[in-house]
């Protein structure tokens, strides 16, 4: 499996919503891509983050840092993608997908 499909099968196993894909390459010197992702609670997230760092780490990829751990907007770095999983209500309040409005992205289907 890929990176973006081991990250894509964790954030299916907890129901996550609304997965958006942004491809940043020539938008950032940093990451290749971003993976937008909501769920309904904080706890629904740490399950998400958790599912993520042990499957990533089993197929031999590295997990460079997670930020916001147990809060209502996770952050997971895994070098070229970049994971934000958002509680609903976060999501909106940030409303990142209006500052992306440029950047090739497109929906992912669980």
């Amino acid at each position: 499996m890929t990176l973006k499909e081991i990250v894509y099968d964790c954030l299916g196993r907890v129901k996550a919503e609304d997965i958006l894909e942004y491809d940043m390459k020539g938008f950032s010197p940093f990451f290749d891509t971003m993976v937008l992702a909501s769920v309904d609670s904080e706890r629904q997230a740490s399950a998400g983050v958790s599912y993520i760092e042990e499957e990533v780490t089993k197929a031999g990829f590295t997990v460079r840092g997670i930020e916001g751990e147990k809060t209502s907007w996770v952050l997971i770095d895994l070098n070229d993608v970049i994971v934000s999983i958002f509680t609903k209500e976060e999501r909106e309040h940030f409303a990142l997908e209006k500052i992306y409005l440029d950047i090739p992205c497109k929906k992912i289907e669980n």
